[in-house]
Protein backbone atom coordinates (compact mmCIF):
# COMPACT_ATOMS: atom_id res chain seq x y z
CA UNK A 1 0.00 0.00 0.00
CA UNK A 2 2.69 2.48 0.72
CA UNK A 3 4.27 1.84 -2.51
CA UNK A 4 1.15 2.67 -4.19
CA UNK A 5 0.44 5.66 -2.74
CA UNK A 6 4.04 6.86 -3.35
CA UNK A 7 3.81 5.71 -6.97
CA UNK A 8 0.40 7.87 -6.87
CA UNK A 9 3.18 11.15 -5.45
CA UNK A 10 5.43 10.94 -8.59
CA UNK A 11 2.22 10.59 -10.80
CA UNK A 12 1.18 13.87 -9.35
CA UNK A 13 4.23 15.78 -9.56
CA UNK A 14 5.16 13.86 -13.11
CA UNK A 15 1.47 14.55 -14.55
CA UNK A 16 -0.05 17.25 -16.79
CA UNK A 17 -1.28 19.03 -13.71
CA UNK A 18 -0.80 23.09 -14.24
CA UNK A 19 -1.60 25.39 -11.41
CA UNK A 20 -2.77 28.36 -13.85
CA UNK A 21 -5.85 26.33 -14.98
CA UNK A 22 -5.97 22.97 -13.29
CA UNK A 23 -6.48 20.19 -15.74
CA UNK A 24 -4.56 17.10 -15.35
CA UNK A 25 -5.45 15.42 -18.25
CA UNK A 26 -7.21 11.93 -19.20
CA UNK A 27 -3.67 9.60 -18.35
CA UNK A 28 -4.28 10.54 -14.79
CA UNK A 29 -7.98 9.63 -14.56
CA UNK A 30 -7.04 6.41 -16.43
CA UNK A 31 -4.82 5.66 -13.00
CA UNK A 32 -8.41 4.31 -11.08
CA UNK A 33 -11.02 4.49 -13.82
CA UNK A 34 -8.73 1.95 -16.81
CA UNK A 35 -11.92 0.52 -18.24
CA UNK A 36 -13.56 3.52 -18.67
CA UNK A 37 -10.89 5.44 -20.00
CA UNK A 38 -10.43 2.67 -22.38
CA UNK A 39 -14.06 2.61 -23.63
CA UNK A 40 -13.86 6.50 -23.63
CA UNK A 41 -10.94 5.47 -26.19
CA UNK A 42 -13.46 4.38 -28.67
CA UNK A 43 -15.52 7.24 -29.09
CA UNK A 44 -16.42 10.08 -30.95
CA UNK A 45 -15.33 12.41 -28.24
CA UNK A 46 -11.82 10.78 -28.30
CA UNK A 47 -11.23 11.53 -31.88
CA UNK A 48 -12.44 14.96 -31.90
CA UNK A 49 -9.54 16.40 -32.09
CA UNK A 50 -7.93 14.75 -35.78
CA UNK A 51 -10.61 16.79 -37.61
CA UNK A 52 -9.44 20.33 -38.47
CA UNK A 53 -9.60 22.19 -34.98
CA UNK A 54 -9.23 26.18 -36.20
CA UNK A 55 -10.67 28.81 -34.37
CA UNK A 56 -11.77 29.85 -31.25
CA UNK A 57 -15.58 28.11 -32.38
CA UNK A 58 -13.81 24.65 -32.73
CA UNK A 59 -11.00 24.85 -30.33
CA UNK A 60 -13.82 25.74 -27.55
CA UNK A 61 -15.32 22.05 -27.95
CA UNK A 62 -12.42 19.95 -30.05
CA UNK A 63 -9.36 20.53 -27.04
CA UNK A 64 -10.13 20.21 -23.13
CA UNK A 65 -7.73 22.85 -22.73
CA UNK A 66 -5.33 24.69 -25.13
CA UNK A 67 -3.29 25.77 -23.02
CA UNK A 68 -1.77 22.45 -21.62
CA UNK A 69 -2.53 20.97 -24.96
CA UNK A 70 -5.07 18.26 -24.03
CA UNK A 71 -6.41 16.83 -27.25
CA UNK A 72 -9.92 15.96 -28.09
CA UNK A 73 -13.11 16.02 -25.52
CA UNK A 74 -11.03 14.29 -22.38
CA UNK A 75 -12.94 13.35 -18.94
CA UNK A 76 -12.11 17.43 -17.65
CA UNK A 77 -14.00 19.22 -20.58
CA UNK A 78 -17.19 17.62 -19.23
CA UNK A 79 -16.52 16.75 -15.27
CA UNK A 80 -14.42 20.21 -14.57
CA UNK A 81 -10.77 20.22 -14.12
CA UNK A 82 -8.89 17.69 -11.93
CA UNK A 83 -6.65 19.38 -9.93
CA UNK A 84 -8.53 19.43 -6.33
CA UNK A 85 -10.11 16.27 -6.78
CA UNK A 86 -7.96 13.85 -8.84
CA UNK A 87 -6.55 12.89 -5.64
CA UNK A 88 -7.55 9.57 -4.63
CA UNK A 89 -8.50 10.42 -0.86
CA UNK A 90 -10.37 13.00 -2.62
CA UNK A 91 -12.88 10.92 -5.32
CA UNK A 92 -13.03 7.83 -2.89
CA UNK A 93 -15.44 10.37 -1.30
CA UNK A 94 -18.22 11.04 -3.88
CA UNK A 95 -19.54 14.78 -1.73
CA UNK A 96 -15.83 15.20 -1.36
CA UNK A 97 -14.92 14.79 -4.64
CA UNK A 98 -18.62 17.31 -5.81
CA UNK A 99 -16.88 19.73 -3.20
CA UNK A 100 -13.62 19.72 -5.08
CA UNK A 101 -15.31 20.41 -8.18
CA UNK A 102 -15.83 17.30 -9.85
CA UNK A 103 -19.33 17.74 -12.36
CA UNK A 104 -21.81 15.00 -12.40
CA UNK A 105 -22.59 16.38 -16.62
CA UNK A 106 -25.93 17.15 -17.48
CA UNK A 107 -27.60 18.06 -20.45
CA UNK A 108 -26.74 21.24 -20.09
CA UNK A 109 -23.17 20.39 -19.76
CA UNK A 110 -23.76 18.40 -23.42
CA UNK A 111 -25.49 21.31 -24.89
CA UNK A 112 -22.11 23.54 -24.30
CA UNK A 113 -20.85 21.92 -27.59
CA UNK A 114 -23.67 20.43 -29.13
CA UNK A 115 -25.87 22.92 -28.89
CA UNK A 116 -27.36 26.05 -31.48
CA UNK A 117 -24.33 27.74 -30.88
CA UNK A 118 -22.18 25.29 -31.77
CA UNK A 119 -21.55 26.04 -35.74
CA UNK A 120 -24.59 23.72 -36.49
CA UNK A 121 -23.61 20.15 -34.51
CA UNK A 122 -26.57 20.22 -32.51
CA UNK A 123 -28.13 18.31 -35.53
CA UNK A 124 -25.16 15.40 -34.49
CA UNK A 125 -26.67 14.90 -30.67
CA UNK A 126 -29.42 13.69 -29.30
CA UNK A 127 -29.58 13.24 -25.97
CA UNK A 128 -29.92 9.52 -23.85
CA UNK A 129 -32.24 9.02 -21.11
CA UNK A 130 -30.55 10.61 -17.65
CA UNK A 131 -30.08 7.03 -16.43
CA UNK A 132 -27.65 5.95 -19.35
CA UNK A 133 -26.39 9.21 -20.15
CA UNK A 134 -22.75 8.20 -18.62
CA UNK A 135 -22.46 4.70 -20.20
CA UNK A 136 -23.21 6.12 -23.58
CA UNK A 137 -21.16 9.06 -23.27
CA UNK A 138 -18.26 6.70 -22.37
CA UNK A 139 -18.78 3.73 -24.12
CA UNK A 140 -20.84 3.50 -27.56
CA UNK A 141 -20.93 -0.16 -27.08
CA UNK A 142 -23.78 0.41 -25.04
CA UNK A 143 -27.32 0.18 -26.14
Amino acid sequence: MRLAWLWWGVMLVAGTTSAENGYVGGERCRLCHRSTYGAWLTTAHARTDRAGVEGPTCVRCHLTDSATKLRGVQCEACHGAGESYALPEVMIDPEKARMAGLVKPTEAVCRRCHGSATDGHEATFEMPPPSTLGAVVHDRTVP
